[in-house]
């Protein structure tokens, strides 16, 4: 029997693409049985590019319903019946017009957790527009660029507000289920993609509520940033006002002359001092700067390629690479980062076929 925190719990999963798929395959690797229900057909939309479908569904199974036609519908509500959480990310409405609902499913069963992912919310004035990542993060303040500049913007690669709604998703789910040990009651989940990126944007957004002065990020320190050594390796500094690693990177260094200088004076001096400090570094080969910083206690790291990572020491060392084996050839994902009792999670299936579990779970061909 798994040991694991959610083992035992069963959730159903209607939301696609990324925000649901990464927060249900959270909860998955935390031991929940996840079952996809997916569309007939095509089923989830990202199904479409192999790579991404794959990295953020693994450890599921896969049931194909058509929930407009009555024997789907009813397959889906015994589902239901033996489910903690459904997880949906349709437009807001959706699932009430398929008698889905919220409502429709806590009335049947009291204790479900139904969880919603949408991109405004449930409620107010734009709860009804569609958007993705990038339209999320624009609305939040994240894309400030000038209008005759625009074309020359690089457009954000990590889609931020698909992660952090996943994150607030899965951490909702499990509080929602810890409340249930202890009221018996479910629980109905708003997620708002747009609320998850105001709330990260906190730094930003409640200073000026209260009359206080924002934290500028990144620092402005001139120890903070991306420094190309002798060999033409790269390495990032991230010292955020400690003077006493400024102090030593200084002595280490053969800058002596800037060694005292407090934060405040580096922040006004930001721009002179780095190009000294530039320089400096890039006369330093990179293998016996890193061993140097590291001896010192600097806050720094590797600047590491792509294609590299897995590949990188530590990273293996943290075991975060692991081989799922199964019918075909072996697949490599990335485990869940969270460590238990100091065991890794463990990850027992692959990524499923569309419709794979029918039988299994439902006991009928796929697309019934």
């Amino acid at each position: 029997m798994s040991t694991r925190p959610l083992a035992n719990i069963r959730i159903l999963s209607l939301a696609e693409q990324y925000p649901g798929p990464y927060a249900t395959m959270i909860l998955a690797d935390l031991g929940a049985d996840v079952v996809m229900v997916e569309r007939p057909g095509s089923g989830d939309p990202s199904r479409r590019f192999a790579g991404l479908f794959a990295s953020l569904n693994r450890n599921k199974r896969s049931v194909v319903l058509d929930l407009k036609s009555a024997t789907g519908h009813a397959a889906f509500l015994r589902l239901v019946d033996d489910a903690d959480a459904v997880i949906e990310g349709f437009r807001p409405g959706v699932m009430a017009r398929l008698k889905l609902g919220p409502d429709q499913l806590r009335a049947r069963k009291p204790g479900l957790i139904f969880a919603s992912i949408s991109s405004f919310g449930q409620s107010g004035p734009r709860s009804a527009l569609a958007g993705h990542d990038l339209s999320i993060q624009g609305a939040v303040g994240m894309l400030n660029v000038a209008a005759d500049r625009e074309e020359e913007a690089a457009l954000p690669v990590l889609p931020m507000a698909d992660i952090a709604s996943a994150m607030f998703a899965a951490l909702g789910v499990v509080a929602a289920l810890l409340e249930r040990t202890r009221s018996g009651a479910g629980a109905e989940i708003d997620v708002s993609m747009m609320d998850c990126l105001v709330s990260w944007m906190t730094p930003f957004l409640v200073p000026p509520l209260n009359g206080l002065p924002t934290r500028e990020l990144p620092p402005p320190d001139p120890s903070y940033g991306l420094f190309a050594t002798a060999d033409g390796r790269q390495i990032t500094l991230s010292i955020t006002g400690e003077d006493h690693m400024w102090s030593a990177l200084c002595g280490m260094l053969g800058l002596e002359h800037l060694a005292a200088l407090p934060e405040a004076e580096r922040l006004r001096g930001n721009r002179q001092i780095q190009r000294q400090l530039r320089d400096a570094i890039r006369c330093e080969p990179y293998d016996s700067l890193y061993r140097r910083l590291d001896e010192a206690g600097i806050a720094f790291g590797p600047v590491t390629p792509l294609d590299e990572v897995l590949n990188d020491p530590h990273v293996i060392a943290r075991r975060m690479a692991v081989a799922v084996k199964g019918a075909g050839a072996p697949q490599t994902f990335l485990r869940q980062p969270l460590i238990f009792d100091r065991q890794v999670g463990s990850i027992d299936r692959g990524v499923p076929a569309l419709g794979e579990h029918n039988a299994e779970v439902i006991g009928t061909p796929p697309g019934r």
